[in-house]
């Protein structure tokens, strides 16, 4: 996989995060991110608290990307979404 853009951005329209789900109004700061993968490019907008939950992910737990919803299946991302 292959980052082409990684902005933080304002958004304009309400985005559903990729990492947990959770939808976030127009004028929400969230990270927008767009990759290639085998030819296929796709996009994501993420939350503050998901972005920072992947900067305490090694490289390795990264590196095949994420399907919607995937940073609900880690403990430590629910122990700490719950404080």
């Amino acid at each position: 996989m292959t980052q082409l853009t990684f902005k933080t951005v304002k958004t304009r329209k309400p985005h559903k995060c990729w990492g947990c789900t959770k939808e976030y109004p127009v004028g929400t700061k969230m990270n927008y991110s767009v990759a290639v993968d085998q030819g296929e490019f796709s996009d994501s907008y993420w939350c503050e608290e998901c972005n920072d939950f992947l900067s305490t992910l090694g490289s390795w737990q990264t590196e095949d990307g994420f399907f919607f919803g995937d940073l609900l299946n880690f403990e430590e991302y629910i122990q700490e979404s719950r404080k």
